[in-house]
């Protein structure tokens, strides 16, 4: 009789696309596939739709990889999460109804084999971890550029979560509203997607739908886009001088959609870091789209290897 060989699920559930693998042992992609998420449609059309693409991966392995072994599930979702019961604590709206949900509970009762949950950039941030091992020896910070801002600290490899689960949340952190006098904002009204088009409308009489039309316009020539740009790059580099003298990382990973396109604007964004004399180490991250799940897949197996836990009653 052949050995059976310990197989992890991931999935990175986002407000449009699940993107779902099966890893084996070494983290190496057996199967990989995208699937609409559903999750503009409320709650339980994202956790029908998590399910399902769950059963996709297993059905690829029923078919293809007979010896294999399910050890786990890990998820990668959106949202502030308790990574120790599995539960969102807190989400935007772009899940509705997401607050509160017992994920890995869900989870465990449909599939019965341990779940891991972890907030996405989080789960980013180590599939990062993974890909490049030179990294989990000091204190690492992720920023991703998507519609929001979204954020992670490590510390030698390890997630640092906090005491309410949000370090590295920096997105919701309160800057002053440059638009309104004595007022604030949340950072990724200024840093983000939706803060590049933000800026970039207030800087004349164009407003800009989303961050990639303003890249769009920008590479067409624009001026009030290559404007808005630059003062986007300002902003950045902003967030990036405050990370640096509250947490004084080796090296800050930038990653999200807005990266895909840095060619247009990281020149402008070291340009800016150049003149505050910082020495922190910033980079584009790696895997683009694929980090999500990669981090999913390395947190189940830590959980699977390590034997504990991770939903259980302390």
């Amino acid at each position: 009789m052949s050995k059976s060989v310990p197989v992890y699920i991931a999935a990175d559930l986002g407000g449009t696309k699940i993107r779902v693998a099966a890893f084996g042992p070494t983290l190496r992609p057996l199967f990989k596939t995208e699937l609409a998420s559903e999750a503009g449609a409320g709650r339980e059309s994202a956790l029908k739709a998590l399910a399902f693409a769950v059963e996709r991966a297993l059905e690829w392995l029923a078919q293809h990889a007979a010896d294999a072994s399910v050890t786990g599930i890990g998820i990668s979702t959106a949202g502030v999460v308790d990574a120790r019961r599995g539960v969102v604590l807190d989400s935007t709206e772009a899940i509705p109804g997401w607050r509160g949900t017992e994920l890995a509970a869900w989870l465990q009762a449909r599939f019965c084999v341990p779940v891991a949950v972890e907030n996405d950039v989080k789960c980013a941030l180590l599939g990062e971890l993974n890909a490049s091992p030179e990294l989990a020896t000091g204190r690492v910070v992720m920023l991703t550029l998507g519609t929001g801002l979204g954020g992670a600290i490590a510390e030698a490899g390890a997630i640092v979560g906090g005491a309410h689960s949000v370090a590295g949340h920096f997105g919701r952190m309160p800057v002053p509203d440059p638009w309104q006098l004595g007022a604030f904002c949340p950072l990724e009204a200024l840093v983000s997607g939706t803060g590049l088009a933000n800026v970039a409308s207030r800087t004349g009489a164009c407003v800009y739908a989303n961050g990639r039309e303003v890249l769009e316009q920008a590479a067409a020539g624009d001026t009030q886009a290559l404007l808005g740009l630059d003062r986007f790059c300002g902003y950045l580099a902003m967030a990036l001088e405050q990370v640096y003298w509250a947490l004084d990382p080796e090296v800050v990973l930038i990653g999200g959609g807005l990266v895909e396109a840095r060619e247009q604007w990281w020149p402008r964004l070291q340009e800016k870091c150049g003149h505050t004399g910082l020495p922190t180490d910033v980079r584009p991250a790696q895997l683009n789209n694929d980090a999500g799940i990669y981090g999913a897949g390395a947190l189940i197996k830590a959980v699977a290897i390590s034997g504990v836990d991770t939903n259980a009653d302390k």
